[in-house]
C-alpha cells in the first residue's frame, strides 16, 4: 500500500504526522482509505477535496459541526472517537443519507464558488453508497459533464447519464484551436448543453461556433461569448458578428449573457425572447454594433428579473447623435442591483435619464476622459436611487493610465468612477471630486493609494494639487495611505500653516500611513504637522498601516470570471 505525506493546507489544528493512504482500484469497485492520526487508526470514505477534522481538549473528533464553521474546500467532518471510555468508533458511514447529501451539496458550493464546477465524479469512486446518493440527487446536487477542447466527447458523454453539459473554451490552458473537434462533437447535444463559455475565441471561432449553433439549445441558461485580443489596446484585430440565426433567434431559459468585443444585429429580438433573464453584459460593444439608449431600453424593459447590467463600448466614438430631451416619466427596471457603465457620459445620460431602479446598490461608471460635462445629470439619478446614500468610506486608487474613486455605505457597495488620466493622475482625481461634489463631503473614511510603480514619477512637483485633493473631504476622521503616496501628502500636511492646519481635514483623527516606523517613514515625516494639530487643540493619532488589499479589488470585475 502506498503512503503519502498529507500536502494540503492545514485543516487539522496542530496534529503531527497526519498521513493518508489509499488502495486504489477500477470503478466500480470501492476505495479504501485509512486515516493515521496520533498512533489511531479510523478506516474512512475519503476523497481527493480537503477535509477537516475538529480537536477538543480530550482529543474528540465531532461528526456534527455547523456548515458554516467549515474552511474553504472541506467536504464534511469525518470521524468521532472517545478514547479511553469504552465508546465504540463513530464513523462517517453511519450518517444518514440525508447529512451526506446535505455534506455533499454544502461542498458544491464552496466549490463552485472557487473553481466554477466541482468535480462531483471523484465523490462517485468512494464507495457505492455514496454514488447512489450523488447519482439519485442529480438536480439538487447540480451535476455536469464538464467538456472542453481537451475532453473526448464522444466516449465521455456515451459513458454517463444523459446529465447536461458545460462546455468551455480557456486559450490560457494552451490548448489553442486543437481539439476543436470535441467543442462540435458537444455542440450536437444541444438539447442537453446548459452552459457556454468561450472567452477569448478568435474571431474565426466565433464564426465556425455560431454556424454550429444556429439551432435553439433549449436548458442553455448560462452563455459567454468573447473574443481575443491581439492589439496593444486590448481590442480585436477585426470585428466578429454573430449572424441573426445565432441559436435559432431565441434562447427561452437563458439567465446569463455576457457578449464581449462582438456585434450582434439581432440582438434586441434575442434578448426580448428570454424572459428569464438575470444578468446581461455586453462588453467592449464594437462601434459596428451601436445601440442608441433608447433601443437598448426597449429590450430591456421586458426583463423584470434583471440584476446584472453592463453596457461597455469600447471606443468614445459610440454617443448619440443628439441628447434626447428628459422624458416625463422613468421606466422601472424593479430588480436590477448593480449596474456597469464603459463609455463617454453623453450616452450613461441620456440613457439614465429614461430609468428607475429602486434597487440599485452598486453603480459603476468608467469614462474615456476626466472631463464629465453631463456630471450634474449623474447627481439626479444618484439622488433619485434610494441605496445609493450616506457614502462614508472612499478609496482612491492613482495609476499612470486611470484614476478610480469608490465610495461605499455601510450596507451597500456603493459608487465606482472610473476615468482615463491624459499625463496627470492627481489632476484627473481632482477634477472628478469637482464634478461629484458633494459625494466627498460625507466621507468619514479615506484611503489614497497608488496601483502601478511607474505612476509616482507623474506626482511630483504637485503639491497645490494633491492640497486640492484633500480639501473635500471635510468630514474624514482616519486617512490611511500608501507607502507610495506618502512623501507627497506627508509634504503637503508639513507645509500647512495658520487657518489651514484645521481647516483641511478639520476633524482629522486617525492618520494611518503604510510603512510608517520603517527606514525613511519615521515620526518626522510628519511631525510638524502632528505638532501643530496638538496646539490646535484637534490632536492626530499617527500610526502603521498594514494594508492587505488594493482599493477597487472588491468591486466588480470582468464578468467573465
Amino acid at each position: 500500500m502506498k503512503t503519502r505525506n498529507w500536502r494540503g493546507p492545514n485543516y487539522f489544528g496542530s496534529w503531527p504526522g497526519l498521513k493518508y493512504s489509499a488502495r486504489t482500484t477500477h470503478p466500480p469497485s470501492d476505495i479504501q482509505y485509512g486515516i493515521i492520526l496520533t498512533n489511531e487508526r479510523y478506516e474512512l470514505s475519503q476523497v481527493r477535496p480537503k477535509l477537516t477534522v475538529l480537536k477538543s481538549r480530550d482529543n474528540i473528533l465531532f461528526p456534527s459541526v455547523a456548515l458554516s464553521t467549515f474552511p474553504p474546500r472541506v467536504l464534511a467532518t469525518l470521524a468521532s472517537r472517545r478514547s479511553g471510555i469504552g465508546q465504540p468508533d463513530v464513523t462517517i458511514d453511519m450518517l444518514h443519507d440525508d447529512v451526506l447529501l446535505e455534506i455533499f451539496d454544502f461542498y458544491r458550493k464552496l466549490a463552485s464558488w472557487n473553481d466554477g464546477m466541482w468535480n462531483w465524479q471523484e465523490l462517485l469512486h468512494v464507495c457505492r453508497r455514496w454514488r447512489y446518493i450523488i447519482l439519485a440527487s442529480s438536480r439538487r446536487l447540480d451535476l455536469q459533464i464538464e467538456c472542453d477542447r481537451s475532453t473526448p466527447t464522444w466516449d465521455l458523454l456515451d459513458v454517463w447519464p444523459p446529465f447536461p453539459i458545460s462546455l468551455s473554451c480557456y486559450p490560457w490552458r494552451g490548448e489553442g484551436t486543437r481539439g476543436n473537434h470535441n467543442i462540435f462533437a458537444a455542440l450536437k447535444r444541444r438539447n442537453r448543453i446548459s452552459q457556454i463559455d468561450f472567452s477569448d475565441i478568435t474571431c474565426m471561432e466565433v464564426g465556425y461556433f455560431a454556424t454550429a449553433m444556429d439551432e435553439p439549445f433549449p436548458v442553455l441558461t448560462d452563455l459567454r461569448l468573447g473574443t481575443l485580443k491581439t492589439d496593444r489596446d486590448r481590442k480585436p484585430a477585426v470585428t466578429a458578428e454573430l449572424p441573426n440565426s445565432f441559436l435559432g433567434g431565441s434562447a427561452p431559459r437563458l439567465q446569463l449573457f455576457v457578449l464581449q468585443g462582438i456585434a450582434f444585429p439581432a440582438l434586441t429580438s434575442f434578448v426580448l425572447s428570454a424572459s428569464h433573464f438575470r444578468h446581461l453584459h455586453l462588453l467592449d460593444i464594437p462601434h459596428a454594433g451601436y445601440i442608441p439608449p433608447e433601443a437598448m431600453l426597449t429590450f430591456l424593459l421586458p426583463l423584470h428579473s434583471l440584476r446584472g447590467l453592463t453596457i461597455g463600448f469600447s471606443s468614445p466614438k459610440s454617443r448619440p447623435l443628439q441628447m434626447s430631451l428628459p422624458p416625463l416619466t422613468h421606466a422601472l427596471l424593479p430588480s436590477l442591483t448593480d449596474f456597469q457603465f464603459i463609455g463617454v457620459d453623453e450616452y450613461l445620460v441620456d440613457f439614465i435619464a429614461r430609468i428607475d431602479t429602486p434597487m440599485l446598490d452598486s453603480f459603476r461608471m468608467t469614462f474615456f476622459t476626466d472631463v464629465i460635462p453631463h456630471h450634474s445629470q449623474i447627481h439626479k439619478f444618484i439622488d433619485r436611487t434610494d441605496r445609493l446614500k450616506a457614502f462614508i468610506q472612499a478609496e482612491v486608487c492613482l495609476c499612470s493610465w486611470e484614476v478610480q474613486a469608490i465610495f461605499k455605505s455601510p450596507a451597500n457597495p456603493g459608487l465606482d468612477i472610473i476615468c482615463d488620466t491624459s499625463y496627470c493622475p492627481v489632476l484627473s482625481i481632482v477634477r472628478l471630486f469637482e464634478q461629484f461634489w458633494p459625494i466627498p463631503s460625507g466621507v468619514e473614511q479615506l484611503e489614497l493609494c497608488e496601483e502601478a510603480w511607474d505612476v509616482r514619477d507623474l506626482l511630483v512637483d504637485q503639491e497645490d494639487l494633491w492640497l486640492q485633493l484633500l480639501i473635500p473631504f471635510v468630514s474624514v476622521k482616519s486617512l490611511y495611505v500608501s507607502k507610495g503616496l506618502v512623501p507627497f501628502v506627508a509634504s503637503v500636511l508639513e507645509n500647512l500653516t495658520g487657518e489651514s492646519v484645521t481647516g483641511v481635514l478639520p476633524i482629522l483623527d486617525n492618520l494611518f500611513l503604510e510603512g510608517f516606523g520603517s527606514s525613511g517613514l519615521g515620526e518626522e515625516t510628519i511631525r510638524s504637522f502632528v505638532s501643530m494639530r496638538q496646539l490646535s487643540g484637534h490632536p492626530v493619532i499617527v500610526r502603521r498601516w498594514e494594508r492587505k488589499s488594493v482599493p477597487g479589488s472588491s468591486s466588480g470585475g470582468s464578468p467573465f470570471r
